[in-house]
């Protein structure tokens, strides 16, 4: 997935279409303005940003539209995380993720998680050097 550029607000609107997809407008204007100050114009514009970015996809149904993501949350994320690395820690994941093991407060089993996260890793890259 090539970079996209979605700012703050754009990522609200995508996280409801993550939640559930698909939606109408008006259920995506009812489900933010619960937990925001934005009007219907404000999102309505949001999801036409959306739109022209590809990173949502709309489908006709009768005189309105059903819309939902195009782009998957993982990868998304992926792909925002990956643009950190390599900006801030110079391409080096191992960097990027010892500065969040230092700072960060885990809840309970996320380390072991972790932990055995980095262990499947190694094990598939010991796997794959040449003896």
């Amino acid at each position: 997935m090539k970079k996209m550029n979605i700012s703050d607000a754009e990522l609200e609107l995508l996280k409801e279409l993550w939640v559930e997809s698909p939606l109408t407008s008006r259920q995506l204007v009812d489900r933010l303005q619960m937990r925001t100050q934005w009007g219907e114009p404000t999102i309505k514009t949001l999801l036409l940003r959306l739109l022209r970015k590809k990173a949502v996809k709309r489908q006709s149904q009768g005189k309105s539209f059903l819309y939902s993501a195009a782009i998957r949350r993982d990868e998304y994320q992926y792909t925002v995380s990956r643009s950190v690395i390599d900006r801030l820690f110079d391409g080096l994941a191992g960097n990027f993720l010892t500065c969040l093991v230092r700072n960060e407060s885990f809840r309970p089993g996320e380390l072991e998680e972790l932990r055995r996260l980095l262990d499947e890793k190694a094990a598939a890259q010991d796997e794959q050097q040449p003896e």
